[in-house]
């Protein structure tokens, strides 16, 4: 679990990872949580086996504390989960050499809803749209349930 200093401003709520160096804005503390757990999630992409050294507040680096007011919240959140799906698609784009814009084309639908194919926090992946990427991309579409470890 990743220290996280939250704050509302006037307009917003900010936030800032310090071990990470992640900040962010959003419009709601509900948002705001939610985007920084997704900022730990991106950050820690390639270390997945990192553990977390800020463990209270005093951990954290002096010239941060010093801009405290004492109005902020302190949390301490884990990464949000990130979809393999999403991670597998962006993969095959990549290998195949081809651009969002293209994959679009090619399954007759918009890039903006290829993005989010590829946002490695969207869950709404439907088997028909997998099937029309797999088939745009001259791949095999495997779908396989692995019995959990007990």
């Amino acid at each position: 679990m990743y220290l996280t200093i939250i704050s509302s401003g006037e307009r917003n709520w900010n936030s800032l990872v310090p071990e990470l160096h992640c900040l962010g804005t959003a419009g709601s503390r509900e948002d705001m949580v939610r985007l920084s757990r997704e900022a730990i999630a991106i950050a820690l992409e390639d270390q997945p086996h990192r553990v977390a050294r800020i463990q209270s507040l005093e951990d954290v680096d002096a010239d941060i504390r010093a801009e405290l007011d004492g109005s902020e919240e302190i949390l301490f959140l884990d990464p949000a989960p990130m979809n393999p799906v999403s991670l597998e698609i962006e993969q095959a784009l990549a290998q195949a050499g081809l651009s969002q814009a293209e994959l679009a084309r090619r399954i007759g639908s918009s890039r903006s809803a290829v993005n989010r194919l590829v946002n490695p926090f969207y869950w709404g992946h439907s088997l028909e749209v997998l099937r029309r990427v797999a088939g745009a991309l001259d791949s095999e579409l495997e779908v396989k349930f692995t019995a959990k470890a007990s």
